[in-house]
């Protein structure tokens, strides 16, 4: 496995991981939307990334990450009784979506903690052939 090999299976991780997070981040702002930018008068739905393993070389060891799919989990909205909200129904219940603030907190961490390790393996490759180039030189 080549140097370069590397850098590209560290920034396929880089790339999934910054999406993970920007996924994750979006659902906490939302946490309160009443309303989805679709215009469809429903609450905002929660989304998660979807990763699958891809083929970065030639040989089956050499295996980077890609994002195939942004879902909709199938989660249950909550509903809330405050009938005083301009969005609530006629019963007075205003349907939030079904953020879980713990689990997108952790899924940040997560994805932070993964994007840091694949920033180091593209560091290290990018110190190694820099390395490699001053013994080529001598």
């Amino acid at each position: 496995m080549s140097v370069f090999d590397t850098m590209r299976i560290a920034a396929s991780g880089l790339t999934a991981e910054r999406l993970r997070m920007d996924v994750a981040a979006s659902n906490l702002a939302n946490a309160q939307s009443t309303k989805s930018s679709t215009g469809s008068g429903q609450p905002y739905q929660v989304e998660a990334v979807v990763f699958e393993a891809t083929q970065m070389g030639p040989e089956e060891a050499q295996q980077g990450v890609s994002a195939v799919a942004i879902v909709n989990p199938n989660r249950p909205t909550t509903r809330v009784y405050d009938p005083n909200n301009p969005d609530a129904d006629t019963s007075g219940f205003v349907t939030y979506p079904n953020v879980d603030v713990a689990t997108e907190m952790t899924d940040i961490m997560g994805a932070a903690r993964s994007y840091q390790v694949n920033s180091t393996v593209a560091q290290a490759a990018k110190q190694q052939a820099l390395d490699a180039i001053d013994i080529g030189r001598a």
